[in-house]
């Protein structure tokens, strides 16, 4: 018995081929060895006075070299020793030509010629066995054969390297000993009788003792009258194969848990079909996706109706709402899009075509039972993906998200009307001024034109004056309640196209008698061609009022009214253009912002003020930002020019109309005092 599969595995050596020259050396030795026998067989033939057919012993020298040399050393041997025979024959019996001497001639030439030729064939033989030989060396599978009772008498390099004996320890051993095989006997026995071959899974054990999986295939050998003589076999490794096949599996069952418990919806997708409508798509846009879908909208649909659902958990199917998995397989969630998403699929369906390989797009989908359901998609293509055809879907559901979001609006939008209304009732003074004044010039003219009425026809010039100026005063309370009104007033925002001049025109007038009261100049400084911008008035305007109060307060608690000249309580409203924003600035000469970093003041319920609620310039970042700008407060700069020595400023941007975007309005600065 060889050595037990247990003992410690050590590398086979592999098999060399003998050094060039020691090739050469034994060729040279057979050349020799051939040479010396054919003139020993010559000087014989021709010289000795043996009877007899010497020359037949001419084949030994054609086999000799036939055992080392090629065809063509073969060949011209036999000639050699052809025309040796023929020379000794001439020799020898050139005076005595008997039948007898011919005789023996002829038979030594056939035999030359024959053992040449069976030479030459049984080269050729040998040449393409040991060709099949290399192969079967060269091969990394192994290749083992083994007689009808089972003992190794082939053992080819691959074997060596796979199970760890050498050639030497292998041959003459019983192969299913050795190897420790685990195979069905049975079975195999079967299809060597039947078929004459059996190829399955077998394991056996190195000599390492570690065990492993072969792809087999055994071959019967059979003699020439049926017998069974061996077997020949061929085995593949598959030990790595089967480990990364476990870990697939289990990869895959991991990867399927996680997608059956996930919490939120996930499905994987075919979009095959859907990839050959984008790229129709595609074509007509004239390569411009977003182009083509633009021109051809129906594709959208048919893009999203191609795809096709091939798994899907439960997450899924409950927030589609369907009675069970098998409602929505095959089909497509994709298609069941609302009008107000289109946008965002047509996002994802370029991005993908596009070459990205994640996309997260925010849309509306209708369910099986008829509801609404708002989701943030992430479409994601795996990397070995090419044709879209494993397209892996996650939706998060984000409806109640969007509905608190939408309550929050709402909120903001009624306490931004208290904010307003609060203003309003600070304003409460300025505001009776505002409309007392003109009916007060109502009730004057509308005496003074009674009074000329009652002096006869002939003054009816003067009432007609009278008259038009009781319009003019009338229409003048008119606009102040407008004004009022459009603040008070509680309803959804609106964008328009706003003129920042107007609007600081207006908010200014509603103030005027604040700023009146408490002897503070106001400035205006804004240029004639500063371009509108986008926006709701009421809340546009409620930011200004805001920070235009939050000035007035801020200057009237600082220095003391105008004396000889020095502006001393003075504001500043300063607006311009910035690329493609109107940036609107209020500067007061208050006592500036003391002790926090200004960011904070925008932060909801802080206040400076005794009996501030810290909402104000909360509300006013809100609806800035709503806007699509920005607000920021700081204190002056008082070595810059027109700074002022103190206080602070409050700015806030707005976008220009888009129609304006292009128009690129140089900056002027123009605009006049306004004194209240």
């Amino acid at each position: 018995m060889g050595p037990s599969p247990s003992h410690p595995h050590r590398a086979a050596p592999r098999r060399r081929s003998r050094p060039l020259v020691a090739l050469a050396s034994h060729g040279r030795a057979q050349c020799l060895a051939a040479a010396v026998l054919a003139l020993l067989i010559f000087s014989a033939d021709a010289f000795s006075p043996l009877q007899g057919a010497v020359a037949v012993l001419h084949t030994a020298v054609v086999l000799l070299v036939a055992i080392s040399h090629g065809r063509r050393a073969v060949m011209l041997t036999g000639l050699a020793c052809a025309t040796l025979t023929g020379g000794a024959f001439l020799v020898g019996h050139m005076d005595d030509l008997s039948e007898g001497a011919a005789m023996r001639l002829a038979v030594s030439l056939t035999a030359i010629l024959i053992t040449t030729l069976l030479s030459l064939s049984n080269r050729s033989a040998r040449t393409a066995m040991a060709e099949q030989a290399r192969i079967l060396e060269l091969t990394h599978d192994t290749v083992v054969i083994h007689d009808a009772d089972g003992i190794i008498r082939y053992w080819n390099d691959g074997a060596e390297h796979l199970y760890g004996w050498t050639r030497e320890e292998a041959l003459g051993q019983p192969c299913q000993q050795l190897l420790q095989t685990a195979y069905p006997a049975g079975e195999v026995h079967q299809a060597l009788a039947q078929a004459g071959h059996w190829s399955g899974e077998l394991t056996r054990v190195r000599r390492d003792g570690r065990r492993i999986v072969l792809a087999s295939r055994w071959l019967a050998r059979f003699d020439g009258q049926g017998g069974n003589i061996g077997i020949i076999e061929t085995s593949a490794d598959l030990t790595e194969q089967r480990r990364a096949d476990a870990e697939r599996h289990r990869s895959e069952g991991r990867y399927r848990a996680i997608f059956n418990a996930a919490g939120f919806a996930i499905w994987e997708s075919d979009w095959t079909d859907a990839f050959r409508v984008l790229e129709r798509a595609r074509d007509l846009g004239g390569g411009d996706l977003k182009a083509g879908l633009a021109l051809h909208p129906d594709l959208i649909r048919q893009a999203g109706q191609a795809t096709r659902i091939r798994a899907i958990n439960a997450a899924a199917v409950r927030l589609f709402e369907a009675e069970g998995a098998e409602q929505l397989l095959a089909g497509s969630i994709v298609a069941m899009y609302t009008p107000s998403s289109e946008a965002a699929l047509v996002q994802v369906f370029a991005a993908l075509s596009a070459g990205e390989r994640m996309v997260e797009a925010e849309g509306q989908f209708r369910t099986l039972s008829g509801g609404m359901v708002d989701v943030v998609l992430r479409v994601t293509v795996p990397p070995e993906d090419e044709d879209w055809s494993r397209i892996l879907v996650m939706a998060l559901d984000v409806t109640e998200r969007n509905q608190v979001q939408a309550k929050l609006a709402q909120l903001r939008t009624e306490l931004a009307h208290v904010s307003r209304m609060s203003t309003l009732g600070q304003l409460a003074a300025s505001i009776a001024h505002e409309v007392n004044q003109p009916l007060s010039a109502i009730i004057t003219y509308g005496k003074t034109g009674r009074r000329w009425l009652a002096r006869g026809p002939e003054h009816a010039h003067e009432v007609e004056d009278c008259l038009q100026h009781v319009v003019t005063n009338g229409t003048r309370a008119a606009d102040v309640i407008a004004r009022i009104r459009a603040l008070a007033r509680k309803a959804p925002p609106k964008a328009d196209t706003l003129m920042v001049e107007a609007l600081v025109a207006e908010t200014v007038a509603l103030v005027g008698r604040e700023v009146q009261a408490k002897a503070i100049a106001v400035r205006v400084l804004c240029p004639s061609d500063l371009p509108p911008v986008r926006g709701d008035k009421v809340q546009v305007q409620q930011v200004l009022m805001n920070l235009l109060m939050n000035a007035i307060q801020a200057t009237a608690a600082q220095g003391s009214p105008l004396v000889d000249g020095d502006a001393a309580r003075d504001i500043t409203i300063l607006a311009e253009r910035v690329d493609d924003l109107v940036r609107v600035s209020v500067r007061d000469s208050g006592g500036g912002i003391q002790d926090v970093e200004p960011a904070t003041l925008f932060e909801p319920f802080f206040t400076t003020k005794a009996d501030g609620m810290g909402m104000g310039l909360s509300i006013c970042r809100s609806i800035i930002e709503a806007h699509g700008g920005q607000i920021t407060a700081a204190n002056n700069d008082a070595t810059a020019p027109g700074s002022g020595r103190r206080g602070a400023t409050f700015a806030f941007t707005l976008p220009v109309a888009p129609e304006e975007r292009a128009a690129g309005h140089d900056v002027g600065e123009s605009g006049g005092m306004h004194a209240a």
